[in-house]
């Protein structure tokens, strides 16, 4: 059996942060941070005993939540 790791698409925290970085940031400065933070966190994965198959599903899932919270931060804006 594998190692069960909490998703990281549920961390709460590491989600807002990234799409606040994310928010201030734009274009390839936008890209060099996404790439060195899905690395960073593809290597603890990968140490913590999760299949690198299985990390990688799991960052795709966790950008997938943050460009959702950057579209709902938008609409939030957009809103006011």
């Amino acid at each position: 059996m594998g190692v069960v790791a909490f998703p990281l698409y549920r961390r709460g925290k590491l989600v807002t942060g990234i799409a606040g970085v994310l928010r201030a940031i734009h274009g390839e400065e936008a890209n060099v941070f996404w790439r060195e933070t899905a690395k960073t966190l593809a290597q603890q994965l990968v140490a913590a005993g999760v299949e690198y198959g299985a990390a990688r599903d799991e960052i795709r899932t966790l950008l997938r939540v943050v460009l959702a919270e950057l579209q709902t931060g938008m609409s939030a804006r957009a809103d006011r």
